[in-house]
């Protein structure tokens, strides 16, 4: 059973759920400048049947952490979300690594300086070759990353005025906060968000093109009880 884009995420027994289904690229040829994928069914030739589960879009686990500190007049609270083992498809690599290769593409990645161009060059970018072609196959595993990440989901600064402030201005309680969200994210993804997804679809879940990136923000706040 097939999900998702271009048939990249599949269901299949024995497989976890929305599972990734590519041919897995060992290597770029130093003599050529052509990848080299795994026969997986070992018949000396590349074709659908080579396809093999490379990861899925579900971690090994995930959760959230926060906790809230209090001094004096001072508060301050904490959340971080986390997610490990989960992999996501990075269609943006596939488009801007082509070399201007793909089919009404105008989008050129600077890791393109480093491909392939004569007979000994060791690198992970091959030559670029057209459409659809042995070195970019649209199914392959070099555009499928590691998605975890460790983010700080909000941080809660606040600080209470002293009754003996408040309380010359007849009020009960002032309260001034500021709110950050999304102040900071460690991640090995390539992209702009290991959390990204092209399509609110829970079927096309993990495959990121052109998402924007979630956004940093920032609120102040004065709480007044009288």
């Amino acid at each position: 059973m097939k999900f998702g884009s271009r048939d990249l995420i599949w269901n299949i027994e024995g497989s976890p759920l929305y599972s990734f289904y590519l041919y897995k690229e060992l290597y770029v040829d130093p003599q050529t400048g052509n990848v080299v994928y795994d026969d997986y069914n070992k018949d000396g030739k590349i074709t659908a049947a080579d396809r093999q589960v490379y990861g899925s879009v579900w971690p090994k686990f995930f959760g959230g952490m926060g906790n809230n500190f209090a001094y004096k007049g001072l508060d301050l609270g904490v959340f971080f979300s986390f997610s490990y083992g989960n992999k996501v498809y990075n269609h943006n690599r596939f488009f801007g690594e082509a070399g201007g290769a793909r089919d009404a593409n105008r989008i050129i990645f600077a890791s393109n300086v480093d491909r392939w161009q004569k007979p000994g060059d060791v690198t992970n970018t091959p030559r670029p070759d057209g459409i659809n072609n042995n070195n970019y196959k649209d199914d392959g595993s070099r555009w499928l990353e590691d998605a975890s990440f460790l983010r700080l989901r909000s941080l809660v600064l606040g600080y209470t005025l002293p009754k003996s402030i408040t309380e010359r201005v007849k009020l009960d309680r002032v309260r001034l906060s500021v709110t950050a969200n999304n102040l900071f994210l460690i991640t090995n993804y390539t992209g702009l968000d290991p959390e990204s997804s092209a399509s609110s679809s829970q079927n096309a879940q993990g495959i990121d093109l052109g998402t924007p990136p979630q956004p940093r923000s920032f609120q102040f706040g004065i709480n007044v009880s009288l």
